[in-house]
């Protein structure tokens, strides 16, 4: 359970005193009873509030008074959430650059809720001429051409305003009768759009159409919005730089496209004989049973002679319990294949799909990066919990969505990708506002993987320098502002900052207690819909502590931590060391202390030192008949201190 901020006060950091600090041993003292009657006259800082718990905000604060979220961090009793299925048929006309499709979406209301409006996605329409974004575009269309559209058999006017309202990426549909609490209800519409074209591959466009061989295909069929228990209707604008907030179903796509073309998709492949050459089905089986990498389609055997005949086929999936579909195909893919091991599912494959002239797929062995990955992954946080990864080249620079990674020729966006299997595509939170929860969380998950690879110690703080580049600077942008609105640094609000969290974390908890309440969170909320809230208040759960201090500088202020050694006096045997604090945010004073013998020791004060709304806080270090050669604040940076040239005392200096 949520424990009072009170009680704080009256722990001790203890967690990580073994196995973070390597060298010296480990002191917690106390501060000075009575602090120098001159320290007033010395000081220029005034005393500050510290806030020791978290905003909440109305939404949250209505989940736990109706019980669909649980102060502890864990999902209500009256927990709940939207259900959507998805049959849909896709043809693409590779000549006009054209995608055409037919769909029949089931929304399940398993909400306590009444629903006289349905909200949809058209994700397309970024595209269109008209429609505000923060990112840019290297083709203009029309957007989503809707041509047909009914709810429960009655057909909706695509004229009437207040049947059917189109405002940017968002469309609102009002259905013949409100949809009971509990009712389905059965949405068909026929579709196209131009899909828009990119001019140079790697463009980092998230989808597109490279001349007219290749298409690399996401965020485009007509989708229902994210209806939860916080904020009803999820309306926001798709922008650009935000992704994604969606609800999980079941997928049932046929694709159509002209004969040779190779497919790579969500899901699983239900008619492999019917699209595919016996040669690349023997292969692909060959590649689930040998660790190697399986060369299922070379550069040479490209095209017709790599699928079944005809000149167009269609490629059926089907992929249970996602959050989303996505696919490529081209005419010139090369196909590599191997598997994964996952605990409790066994082999499971892993494609790589890539054009020929990108000889980075095969030079690095992209499909064994896969394999690793999703191996690590499983490892590290919980068993992938889908049936196959594949990996696929086109436009896209590096971008996720079930079962599917656009790029992965390189090791660290391979494993950065399939980190999204697990954050969001598992974890599902709302990427559009909070993507530290999905971005922020990845690049956690991916240091680790990548120290692996390399067999060296983690570097949980790598984007250090980048956020000290920003830190409480007008510039930067509190980590709970929405992505799109977070200005030009989002970058580091949503990818380097969380890190960087984690990181300070590990200075207050200990990195094993850390990540262990992580997984703790992860496997709690899978395939579920978090919000900041419940990771906060399941990471205090988990660890036993009330850390609101923490999370509220961390992620709903800009507060930055500065701290200094203002003076060392030596007094009958001991050393009072005189530690200001110059910032805003509390966190504990880590201190090492080398002696001149070679020996050295690492004094901790708890956070709740300053909890006060002092500035100086007076600690006695015990000698033993030992002489002090240099001291030295936070030494391995665990906090971000913005001023460390006031950090060091002694010869070291």
């Amino acid at each position: 359970m949520k424990l009072p901020a009170t009680d704080l006060m009256n722990r001790n950091i203890t967690a990580f005193a073994a196995g973070i600090f390597a060298t010296g041993a480990f002191i917690l003292v106390a501060p000075v009873g009575a602090q120098s009657a001159t320290r007033a006259a010395r000081s220029t800082w005034p005393e500050r509030a510290v806030r020791r718990d978290i905003p909440l905000q109305p939404g949250i604060r209505r989940a736990y008074a109706q019980g669909t979220r649980d102060s502890s961090g864990a999902p209500g009793k009256r927990y709940w959430q939207q259900s959507v299925d998805y049959r849909i048929n896709a043809t693409v006309d590779a000549p006009a650059g054209v995608l055409h499709g037919t769909e029949t979406i089931t929304l399940h209301n398993t909400t306590p809720n009444s629903l006289d409006a349905i909200v949809l996605r058209l994700y397309q329409n970024y595209f269109k001429a008209t429609v505000q974004r923060n990112d840019y575009v290297t083709d203009i269309t029309d957007g989503v051409v809707m041509e047909r559209l009914t709810v429960n058999g009655t057909p909706i006017s695509l004229t009437d305003g207040a049947q059917y309202r189109v405002n940017g990426t968002v469309a609102s549909v009002k259905p013949p009768a409100p949809i009971a609490a509990g009712a389905d209800a059965t949405i068909e519409a026929t579709w196209h759009f131009a899909v828009p074209r990119v001019d140079t591959l790697e463009r980092g466009e998230r989808m597109g159409r490279f001349g007219d061989y290749l298409y690399q295909i996401a965020q485009w069929y007509p989708q229902v919005a994210m209806y939860d228990d916080m904020r009803g209707w999820d309306t926001d604008q798709y922008m650009g730089i935000g992704e994604f907030y969606n609800q999980f179903g079941s997928f049932d796509v046929n694709i159509t496209v002209p004969g040779g073309w190779m497919v790579g998709a969500t899901g699983d492949l239900q008619n492999p004989a019917d699209v595919l050459s016996q040669r690349t089905r023997d292969r692909l089986a060959l590649a689930m049973r040998v660790d190697t990498t399986v060369h299922v389609v070379t550069a040479a055997e490209r095209g017709a002679s790599s699928t079944a005949a005809g000149s167009t086929l269609t490629w059926h999936f089907t992929a249970p319990h996602v959050n989303d579909f996505a696919f490529a195909t081209s005419r010139d893919y090369v196909y590599d294949a191997t598997h994964a091991n996952i605990p409790g599912k066994g082999a499971i494959p892993v494609n790589v799909l890539y054009l020929p002239q990108h000889t980075a797929y095969a030079t690095n062995n992209s499909a064994q990066y896969g394999r690793f990955a999703l191996e690590h992954h499983s490892s590290y946080v919980f068993p992938y919990e889908f049936s196959q990864g594949t990996i696929v080249d086109g436009p896209e620079t590096g971008m996720e969505y079930p079962m599917i990674i656009f790029n992965g020729s390189g090791l660290g966006v391979t494993i950065h990708e399939f980190g999204h299997e697990w954050f969001p595509m598992t974890v599902s939170s709302d990427e559009t506002r909070y993507g530290w929860m999905d971005e922020g969380f990845n690049e956690y998950i991916d240091a680790a993987a990548q120290a692996d690879c390399d067999h060296k110690p983690e570097v949980m703080a790598s984007g250090a320098a980048a956020y000290r580049r920003v830190a409480g600077s007008e510039l930067e942008a509190a980590m709970m502002w929405p992505t799109d609105f977070a200005g030009p640094n989002s970058t580091m609000t949503t990818y380097v900052k969380a890190p960087v969290v984690f990181y300070a974390l590990g200075g207050v908890v200990g990195d094993s207690a850390a990540h262990r309440a992580f997984v703790d969170y992860a496997r709690e909320w899978r395939f579920k819909h978090p919000s900041p809230y419940d990771f906060f208040m399941s990471m205090n759960k988990s660890l036993g502590q009330n850390l609101d201090w923490f999370w509220n500088s961390w992620f709903f202020t800009t507060y930055t931590v500065d701290q200094a050694i203002e003076s060392v006096v030596t007094r009958r045997g001991n050393a009072v060391v005189t530690v200001d604090d110059k910032g805003e945010m509390a966190m504990p004073i880590l201190l090492k202390v080398e002696y001149t013998n070679g020996s050295s020791d690492l004094v901790v004060q708890k956070a709740n030192v300053w909890f006060s709304g002092t500035r100086h806080v007076a600690l006695t270090i015990p000698l033993r008949g030992k002489t002090i050669k240099s001291m030295t604040l936070d030494p391995d940076n665990r906090f971000q201190d913005l001023d460390r040239t006031n950090n060091v005392w002694g010869s070291s200096k």
